[in-house]
């Protein structure tokens, strides 16, 4: 379970500035609350949470900040292609913070051990890591500085069962070998120090950040159905060898019969088995006959699906495997927009399941930002739940808090006064003004 995420010097968020999902003191939905006991420390973390904010707030840099880090780790270097378009530019560039390093924290849970780890690292003209640690239940495990290199306590590794006692001096010399092949690119954690750890830690580690699931835009999420049965299979070109393959998901099946998105069935082709899944919509037809009316004869018709369904239902069909994925392993899934096209009500449903402990009993998390203030009213949500981007108008740093900093009573009518700017993260503009200047410039250009 993500605990906390805190950045600084990241983009917009020039200070220190801490994401939670630790829950707040509120006592309503405290039925939402997933309440564990995890290396003797009681945490009680949310289920989900919703980010609002008005356009250019920096809620897409939280979620930015966090699918960077995910990158970092799951590549174990900042010299990477993913990174790469975003050299120089992660970095707060209105002020000379922009030389100082963007720094990146997470806190997290499984189900028996606490981790942070941390990494501060500058993209100025190159990507150089300046400082990394990691903390297992409060216990430093290494500390890595630019000056120092990897420094490990070994008298608590030994103290802790993380190696044998006759293995200190082994350990010494590993550490002194891991200084001398380290790289200012390369991260510690995916390194060779995990030969230091005893135990299922290292693994435990990673595990987490693999069920880590940061998407910045629905539409390069691969289609990723696993429960794909074969229905038909087309013979191509023999020159060519071509031999699409065509499947269905009973998981699309039933959401989309539930979604009501159409009497149309949804399935996939692949031209061979190591092919990305695109989708095709299926059309059945009766024969035109009036003596074959009664026929149990017809055309089945299939069509590429971008030419046929609306981008929500796109959009929808992609996100099901992940969402099935993370509610089974007891993820984090974060979304930028995750409401893109989607109707409220789907969202809203979204919402119910990761709040319904009986559906998400491995305590799966859902993290999304969004314009929508529909969210907002009624039982949907703790005040907790939602949280709050603003940009201050003078520096223009963002900064966040959640609604449960204002101590609202029970029974606020949330919704109406969000809209009213009562909490902020509301754009107030009036772009007739812009307009009018714009058709008048234009009239006299005429």
């Amino acid at each position: 379970m993500l605990l906390n995420f805190k950045l600084k010097n990241f983009k917009s968020f020039k200070n220190e500035t801490i994401f939670t999902m630790l829950s707040s003191l509120q006592k309503t939905h405290n039925d939402y609350v997933i309440d564990r006991t995890i290396s003797g420390n009681r945490v009680r973390v949310l289920p989900m949470s919703v980010i609002y904010g008005a356009n250019a707030s920096g809620k897409s840099n939280i979620i930015l900040a966090m699918d960077v880090l995910r990158i970092l780790v799951k590549e174990g270097t900042l010299d990477c292609k993913e990174l790469e378009p975003y050299k120089s530019t992660l970095s707060f560039i209105r002020d000379p913070s922009w030389y100082l390093p963007v720094e990146l924290e997470v806190t997290f849970s499984t189900f028996n051990n606490i981790y942070k780890y941390g990494i501060e690292f500058t993209d100025i003209d190159k990507y150089s890591v300046i400082r990394e640690y990691l903390y297992i239940n409060e216990d430093e495990i290494f500390e890595r500085t630019k000056k120092d290199k990897i420094r490990m306590p070994i008298g608590s590794l030994v103290k802790k069962g993380y190696i044998e006692k006759n293995e200190e001096d082994f350990a010494d010399i590993l550490l002194k070998k891991l200084n001398q092949a380290l790289e200012e690119k390369s991260l510690v954690i995916t390194g060779a120090i995990s030969n230091l750890i005893a135990g299922d830690y290292i693994s435990e580690f990673h595990e987490w950040f693999k069920n880590f699931n940061v998407i910045m835009n629905a539409n390069d999420i691969n289609f990723q159905q696993k429960d794909l049965k074969s229905i038909l299979q087309a013979h191509g070109d023999e020159k060519k060898d071509v031999r699409r393959k065509f499947f269905e998901s009973d998981s699309v099946k039933e959401i989309m019969g539930f979604a009501e998105f159409g009497n149309q069935a949804i399935g996939f082709i692949s031209e061979t088995e190591h092919d990305e899944l695109s989708m095709c919509s299926m059309y059945t037809i009766p024969l035109e006959n009036k003596k074959l009316e009664n026929s149990k004869y017809s055309i089945r018709m299939i069509v590429d699906s971008e030419l046929m369904e609306s981008k929500g239902t796109i959009h929808l069909i992609r996100l099901i495997q992940p969402f099935i994925d993370v509610l089974k392993t007891g993820g984090v899934i974060v979304l930028d927009e995750m409401d893109a096209s989607l109707h409220f009500e789907i969202v809203v449903s979204l919402i119910r399941i990761f709040n319904n402990k009986e559906l998400n009993q491995k305590g799966a998390q859902l993290i999304f930002n969004t314009h929508n203030p529909i969210y907002l009213d009624g039982e949907l949500l703790r005040h907790d739940q939602i949280v709050m981007v603003e940009k201050n108008k003078d520096d223009l740093t963002s900064e966040i808090y959640s609604l449960s900093d204002y101590k609202l009573r029970p029974e606020e009518r949330i919704l109406k006064n969000y809209l009213d700017g009562k909490y902020g993260a509301l754009p107030h503009m009036d772009l007739e003004i812009a307009f009018k200047h714009i058709l008048e410039r234009e009239a006299k250009q005429d």
